[in-house]
């Protein structure tokens, strides 16, 4: 049997991981302990939150000392939401707890993932904002803008993110996102970015939306379609416009910035 803090044992059946150091941190800390921050994040996938860190959350007047955890005290209610057994805030503060260490676009990232998995919503977040954001809450306002960009921007995958702020940085014209176009078999498509004037498409192929053999037929015969009409497309994989933004953003801004032959 090893005890990895005071009071909090491990069985010798139980096989050590980063999720069980999480909750023993989290038991050595107090029955009103949380996991929280960027702990929470990465335990709720959310997008652009890594690590391995031991964050938990405490009532102020509590002082435990869990070893090789980060302690946050807090005056603030502390609600508590329960994954995989812990005890956890919940994505709604979770997210207004990372926002001040997180970049805006990072916690761009990681909102809309919580909003396109399910675990909150728009209307969600903005209550959790008024009841424990605020004045002297650090990351309030940083997150008030992202919820609403979420709520009113069409983009959805990460991927479509990353060229959203490209093309917005750019010395290119702004696109229509998800703009409905009517193909040849009465069907619409509704491409990420579309230039109409220049009869020009660019596309974000995030895995979530084409990672599948049906989607890529789906996506290849109204790509066809598009071309029909008269569009040109450019498409970029996910893991390109990760791993090499810039040379996506420039094969972005050569596409736009193409002269535009009409017929």
């Amino acid at each position: 049997m090893e005890q990895p803090h005071p009071g909090v044992y491990y069985l010798d059946a139980v096989v050590t991981t980063w999720k069980t150091e999480v909750l023993a941190a989290t038991l050595a800390a107090g029955s009103s302990a949380l996991v929280s921050h960027r702990t929470a994040a990465v335990l709720y996938r959310l997008d652009a939150v890594y690590g391995r860190m031991i964050e938990v959350t405490v009532p102020y007047r509590e002082s435990p000392e869990p070893e090789g955890a980060i302690l946050h005290r807090t005056r603030r209610p502390n609600p508590a939401a329960i994954l995989d057994g812990m005890p956890m805030t919940p994505p709604e503060r979770t997210l207004l707890d990372i926002a001040p260490i997180l970049p805006e676009r990072a916690l761009e990232k990681a909102t809309r993932s919580s909003v396109r998995d399910g675990l909150t919503t728009p209307e969600k977040l903005d209550l959790a904002i008024g009841i424990h954001g605020g004045r002297g809450v650090a990351g309030t306002r940083k997150l008030r803008r992202v919820v609403q960009v979420v709520s009113e921007d069409a983009s959805g995958s990460v991927a479509e993110i990353d060229v959203k702020h490209f093309v917005m940085d750019a010395p290119v014209p702004a696109p229509v996102q998800q703009l409905r176009i009517r193909l040849p078999d009465g069907s619409n498509a509704y491409p990420d970015f579309a230039w109409p004037d220049r009869m020009r498409i660019v596309e974000a192929d995030g895995f979530e939306a084409h990672g599948t053999p049906e989607q890529l037929q789906v996506d290849l015969r109204r790509q066809n379609q598009l071309m029909e009409l008269g569009w040109e497309i450019r498409r970029f994989t996910a893991t390109e416009i990760r791993e090499e933004p810039e040379r996506v953003c420039a094969a972005i801004i050569r596409f736009i910035n193409k002269p535009f032959r009409e017929g």
